[in-house]
């Protein structure tokens, strides 16, 4: 502003000393080359600050894009799963409330213990249970069952209606070497009564190698209305 009002006064004297009379020509600003230039660099300044804030924002608009985009992709992933779960658990369901295949024709499935295990029916009656009283006996094992069978199978039942006696137990059993034996037990209860009371069972027993099943009555001996038996009905 100085060097501005310097000129004019200048050319206002000059004006003066010539005689010139008329109105001064009028004088445009003039901008030092320093602030030309820094106003250029301040207007790139500007534009720079503007291109970044884009730029920010649009990185911003992209994050929360990708943001919403994997959040959508885990709940996909979660219910995926969800409903997997839900499959697996139906099908086990199912397996595990089919029925077991039938076995093959004169083949059929072991005890639960020996699933792969295979044995042969057979149906060999020895007869009644002793009557009590501690009675023993030895009934021999048909050559329906082979020698090379492991075990035999053994079915036995006792049945009680009106009949005196009380308490008895029913020993069934096989010899292992020397005087062990491997055993299962019956027990019946005789008593005067307008009914009939059944126990039974089907045990797997060693096949002894002298071929014989024990059997053996504890108790007083029944007197009235019963009646037992004994059958091997398998062996593998």
């Amino acid at each position: 502003m100085k060097l501005t009002r310097v000129w004019m006064g200048l050319v206002l004297g000059v004006a003066l000393l010539s005689g010139y009379a008329g109105p001064a020509p009028p004088v445009e600003p003039v901008a030092t080359p320093d602030h030309a230039v820094l106003m250029a660099r301040l207007d790139d300044l500007d534009a720079r600050l503007d291109d970044l804030e884009r730029a920010v924002a649009a990185e911003r608009v992209e994050r929360r894009a990708r943001a919403t985009a994997s959040e959508r992709a885990v709940a996909a992933l979660k219910r995926e799963l969800k409903e997997a779960k839900v499959v697996v658990a139906s099908l086990r369901r199912k397996v595990e409330a089919a029925p077991l295949p039938p076995a093959p024709r004169g083949v059929a499935t072991a005890s639960r213990d020996a699933p792969n295990v295979t044995y042969s029916p057979v149906d060999a009656v020895l007869g009644e249970l002793p009557g009590g009283n501690g009675e023993r006996t030895a009934r021999p094992i048909p050559a329906a069952i082979p020698s090379t069978a492991r075990e035999i199978l053994v079915y036995a039942q006792v049945a009680t209606g009106y009949v005196k006696g009380g308490p008895h137990r029913f020993r069934i059993a096989t010899r292992l070497d020397g005087d062990r034996e491997a055993a299962f037990y019956l027990y019946a209860v005789g008593q005067p009564q307008q009914s009939w009371a059944y126990n039974s069972d089907n045990v797997w027993l060693p096949m002894p190698k002298n071929r014989e099943l024990i059997l053996q009555a504890d108790g007083e001996p029944f007197f009235g209305d019963w009646n037992s038996e004994v059958r091997i009905v398998g062996y593998r």
